[in-house]
């Protein structure tokens, strides 16, 4: 009946879902990182396999399998997002097969602070998709080394290690703020 009173799909939905936002909220205030870390390269180094294969073995030995990340691409000189932003905007549209690759997406900001920034529960492999090393045609990524390896800049990527058991909407708040506090150059913020 137009009109009628709208109900709640199952009674006090909307408070059970506020009560598990704050119990939610109330675990992200309390969480740390297990450790942090970092890995310096070269965009020119992207162009040689055995440099993508050692940066891939490097953090094999500074992650475990199974823990959760959060992860900042981040330029040395701030300069160097001006010559990432002209050739992000020169990368191929397809790959040797002919097929449409999928790229991270711009998002232009004047002064960004990073050029990317994610969350993974499979850092390696999600890494890999970023620099280059992997990754199918589908797959949303940076995919540097199609594109960045002629940019004279130095890279940071920055990580942080979090408790295997993280709730992934904790880790995607906490994503979230670190993503706001810079609006890299690419990517966009996580959620929906």
């Amino acid at each position: 009946e137009v009109g009628a009173e709208m109900t709640e799909p199952i009674p006090g939905l909307a408070a059970r879902a506020s009560a598990r936002l704050r119990l939610l909220s109330a675990k992200v205030v309390d969480r740390r990182p297990l450790g942090a870390d970092s890995i310096d390269f070269e965009l020119a180094w992207l162009a040689d396999p055995d440099a993508l294969e050692a940066i891939d073995v490097d953090l094999g030995n500074m992650v475990d399998r199974d823990s959760r990340v959060i992860y900042q691409f981040v330029a040395d000189e701030p300069t160097s997002y001006a010559g990432l932003r002209d050739a992000f905007g020169a990368r191929p549209m397809e790959n040797s097969k002919g097929k449409p690759l999928r790229y991270s997406r711009m998002m232009a900001p004047a002064d960004p602070c990073a050029l990317y920034v994610g969350s993974s529960a499979s850092f390696r492999s999600r890494i890999g998709q970023h620099v280059g090393r992997i990754g199918g045609a589908g797959t949303y990524s940076m995919r540097l080394g199609l594109w960045a390896t002629a940019v004279p800049a130095n890279i940071t990527l920055r990580f942080w290690l979090y408790d295997p058991d993280i709730n992934l909407i904790e880790l995607e708040a906490l994503e979230q703020e670190l993503w706001d506090s810079c609006t890299p150059l690419l990517g966009k913020r996580s959620g929906r």
